[in-house]
C-alpha cells in the first residue's frame, strides 16, 4: 500500500471497527439485509436478492477503498442507513448504525 493511501486510511481509523467487532457487525448487517428483503412485496425472492446485492456491494466497496476493513466500515454504515428507509425494521437500522459507530470508536 502506498504512503498516500496509508495516511488516508489512518485518518479514518477512528470509525473502523476491530476484527472481533466486525464479526458481530456482519451478523447485524445480515439481519438488516433480511429485514430489507422481508419489507418487499415478494420476500421469497427479495431476501436472497438483498443478500446477493449486499455481498456484491461489500466486495465492490472493498475494492473501491483499496482496504477491505475500510470498505467494511462503509458497508456497515450503508446497510444501517438503508434499513432506516422502510417502516418495518427501522429500529434495526438505527441500532446497527449506533453499534457500528460505537464499536468503531471503542475498538
Amino acid at each position: 500500500m502506498d504512503l498516500a493511501a496509508r495516511v488516508w486510511l489512518e485518518r479514518l481509523a477512528l470509525v473502523v471497527p476491530g476484527p472481533a467487532a466486525t464479526r458481530w457487525l456482519l451478523i447485524a448487517d445480515l439481519l438488516c439485509l433480511i429485514a430489507l428483503g422481508l419489507a418487499m412485496r415478494a420476500p421469497r425472492i427479495a431476501v436472497p436478492g438483498a443478500l446477493a446485492v449486499g455481498f456484491l456491494a461489500l466486495n465492490v466497496l472493498g475494492m473501491l477503498f483499496n482496504d477491505f476493513f475500510l470498505g467494511l466500515a462503509v458497508f456497515h454504515l450503508a446497510v444501517g442507513t438503508m434499513t432506516l428507509l422502510p417502516r418495518r425494521g427501522r429500529w434495526l437500522g438505527g441500532a446497527t448504525l449506533i453499534l457500528a459507530l460505537t464499536l468503531g470508536v471503542l475498538t
